[in-house]
């Protein structure tokens, strides 16, 4: 029998639940769920002043479960509220998850575009859009005629089973939705479809077809313009390594290029991985009220190890700090939205803080840094004579690993600029995201120190300038 899941029985028992949490791991300035897991970003939307975020969400457990949406807004993308949950897997069109997808603004009402997931009797699969919507912003109402879209709108060659994670935007006075798929014969793709009133939808296009090379499926697209250039950000999955790229089995695009709006396909003409670190996947971006792109991510992927559920502490993943997103000098810049930095802070005992460390290097020669202890940390190095930024795991007492063939110890990060003049570090309890020269590349981290451990910055090698300063 199917287990029954509304969003007032998830309600009921985050209120009762929240309060059993261990908060020793639990972060003070990234987004974290009141209790059990969380994965991808959904609905980043700015909405009557303040931010949105949904997220796939299962508050039964700290593992993945039918996917119900959180719900949280902020002032500022630092300090959230916690708000009812959104949606949860009750119609026979979501009955095992409400997957991943994403909010619009129209008309002063708040829409949500979103997959139902369904696990048939026969054990096949299949994967539906449907869309709801809210005048408040916190109640939500499933439309009558889900699903908007389902497998008889498909061309043969995609595999039903696989079509999730719409990404709506409106270009030309209509509305448009890139969905992830899969080809039958393998291979993912991107599909286009289109709405004029975010009720009625049909499909337009394959808005573009993956190489081999490019993983055997993609999630969580999203489709943007900035800065005079097209841009699709997706996540493939299993792509194989390329240098110091794609040593996650999981890993995250940013392509940019031209979409032609007479056949509707898109060709893109860059493609980078969006950030070098372990722990970054299924980004989705939104324009504030400021005109900028920001853009958040779960900070974890999939395959790795979940020690706060191991540890049973109630809560397992955390988002990304947010970025703000632009193309400068050809190049694309992440930069983290934070308050403003005045409050400044030993870096010989952060323990249970927040922290923005600056790092300058005024000598631009190699250097190393530990934050840790000498028995648990994990280190950040630039080397010069390869013009690399690494983030190094091995001395971790609690190993990461996950379910690559090769162990994913180290990333790296070969610098666009000529040398490393700067860094900027968000540690946060267990995390750290490094971005590079003013964000020209980003490397996001996580880590769990020992109970024992006191953490504590230091430099290792080199000639570098610190200072910190208080986040949380």
């Amino acid at each position: 029998m199917t287990e029954l899941y509304t969003v007032e029985r998830a309600n009921n028992f985050i209120a009762q639940a929240k309060e059993q949490v261990n908060t020793h791991y639990r972060p003070k300035a990234h987004f974290v769920a009141p209790v059990g897991w969380i994965n991808d970003p959904n609905g980043f939307v700015f909405f009557r002043g303040e931010y949105h975020l949904f997220y796939q969400y299962f508050p039964y457990d700290s593992v993945w479960g039918p996917m119900h949406w959180g719900h949280a807004k902020s002032k500022d993308l630092v300090h959230w509220e916690h708000l009812p949950v959104a949606l949860a897997p009750d119609q026979p069109y979501d009955i095992s998850g409400c997957f991943s997808g994403s909010a619009i603004v129209k008309d002063d009402t708040l829409w949500l575009m979103y997959t139902g997931h369904i696990m048939r009797e026969d054990g096949t699969v299949r994967q539906v859009q449907n869309m709801a919507y809210s005048t408040d912003g916190v109640h939500f109402e499933k439309l009558a005629s889900n699903p908007v879209l389902d497998e008889k709108d498909l061309p043969e060659v995609i595999d039903p089973a696989d079509f999730r994670d719409p990404k709506v935007f409106e270009y030309d006075g209509k509305y448009y939705a890139v969905v992830a798929a899969k080809y039958r014969e393998n291979g993912g793709c991107i599909v286009l479809v289109g709405s004029e009133d975010l009720v009625d939808w049909q499909f337009e296009s394959i808005f573009l077809k993956g190489n081999a090379e490019h993983g055997i499926m993609w999630e969580c697209p999203d489709f943007f313009q900035l800065d005079g250039e097209d841009c699709l950000v997706m996540s493939p999955m299993q792509v194989a390594r390329d240098g110091l790229s794609h040593h996650n089995i999981n890993t995250t695009y940013f392509m940019r290029g031209k979409v032609d709006w007479e056949t509707k396909t898109f060709e893109p003409h860059t493609i980078e991985e969006v950030d070098n670190g372990h722990d970054f996947y299924a980004p989705q971006s939104m324009v504030d009220d400021k005109g900028r792109r920001i853009m958040i991510a779960w900070m974890h992927t999939w395959g790795r190890r979940n020690v706060t559920k191991e540890l049973d502490h109630q809560w397992a993943m955390a988002m990304t700090i947010a970025r703000h997103v632009k193309i400068q000098e050809g190049t694309v810049i992440q930069t983290p939205v934070l308050p403003a930095l005045t409050t400044s802070v030993s870096l010989d005992d952060v323990i249970e803080q927040a922290i923005v460390v600056d790092v300058t290097n005024p000598e631009q020669a190699s250097f190393e840094l530990q934050y840790g202890s000498d028995a648990d940390a994990i280190r950040i190095r630039y080397q010069q004579e390869e013009n690399a930024v690494y983030i190094n795991r091995e001395g971790l007492k609690e190993a990461l690993l996950g379910e690559e063939k090769i162990p994913v110890i180290e990333r790296g990060v070969a610098v666009k600029e000529a040398v490393v003049k700067e860094l900027r570090m968000v540690i946060d309890t267990h995390s750290i995201e490094v971005f590079i020269n003013g964000g020209s590349a980003v490397m996001t981290s996580n880590y769990f120190f020992t109970p024992a451990t006191e953490p504590r910055l230091q430099v290792l090698s080199g000639n570098v300038e610190l200072s910190g300063f208080a986040l949380s």
